[in-house]
Order: structure tokens, then sequence, then C-alpha cells
């Protein structure tokens, strides 16, 4: 179980290990660790892992490493974010999938409303004739209901409604 002593110790770890600490605080870091397990096997493990750092071969770089990632940084620094986002391998990626999509998206709608060549489907799959146009509403009306009359021909009269009058003038459509 950690407590506050615990938490203090264990933020000692690292100056402890570098002998920087004063007198008192290292006394006080070792007396904790002869009584506190816990805390004990924390610092094992640290010297195992900082142990195990030190046994990797040191890396070298090339003289001018330091100065070619400088004019590097300073280059990406001066890019505009347009030629950021347009060179970034993101860029790529998210223009296949947007053109996936769209693929995806017209396959479904010719799958979904196919387009027949010889008339109009509706939504049951059923073939509706081309629907040519009429010549007038009123004629299309009239052969529904089986007049033979026009029914738009009105006798002669006015209509009046509030402020304005209308006057209709008979045998005309």
């Amino acid at each position: 179980m950690q407590n506050d002593e615990c938490i203090y110790i264990g933020e000692q770890f690292t100056d402890y290990q570098e002998n920087s600490l004063t007198s008192e605080t290292r006394a006080r870091v070792d007396a904790h660790l002869t009584v506190c397990s816990s805390c004990r096997d924390i610092y094992q493990e640290l010297n195992r892992v900082l142990d195990q750092l030190h046994e990797f071969p040191s890396l070298t770089t090339k003289p001018d490493f330091t100065q070619n990632l400088m004019s590097k940084i300073d280059d990406l620094n001066h890019q505009s974010p347009w030629q950021r986002v347009y060179q970034s391998s993101f860029t790529r990626v998210a223009g296949y999938a947007i053109a996936a999509g769209l693929i995806v998206a017209l396959g479904l709608n010719i799958w979904i409303d196919p387009i027949s060549p010889n008339g109009i489907r509706d939504y049951t799959g059923r073939e509706n004739p081309q629907i040519q146009p009429m010549e007038s509403i009123a004629d299309n009306v009239d052969s529904l209901l089986g007049n033979t009359a026009d029914s738009l021909k009105i006798p002669h009269r006015a209509t009046n409604s509030g402020t304005s009058s209308l006057q209709l003038v008979s045998d005309t459509q």
C-alpha cells in the first residue's frame, strides 16, 4: 500500500541512483527501503531496467546530422498549411477512402433505383411506360371522367370577392 511517504521516496529514486541527494534525504530513502518491501521491489526493478539500457550499444551519427535535422525542421516551419496537408501520407489514404465511398454510393444507387431503357421503374419494381406530356390537364381530367364536353367552359358571369371582381367571357377556355 502506498502512502505519502512511499510517493515521496519514489520521487527520489532517480537522484538516489545518481548519488545526488543530500545526506539526510539519502538516509531517509535508505531507512524506508529497509522497511517497505513494495518500494524496495520498485527500486530493484528500476535498477534492472537501467542496467539493460546500459547494455545497449551506443549510437553514433554523421557529423552533419544536427545541421540536416535543423534544416528540415526549418523547411517544415516555412510550409503553408495546405502544403503540409498535400504532402501528408494521410491525404492519399483519405483520397482513396473518398473515391471508394463514391463508388459504393453509385453502386447502391444503381442497385436500388436502376435506370430502365424502356420506361421508368417505380419503387415496386414494375415497369411503367413513359408518361407522354399532355396537351392540357383539363383534357386529361375530362377524358378520365368520361365527359365529352369541356368542363372549363363556363357561362358568362361575373365573380366578385371582397374588393376585386373578375369578369369571365363565355365560350373561351
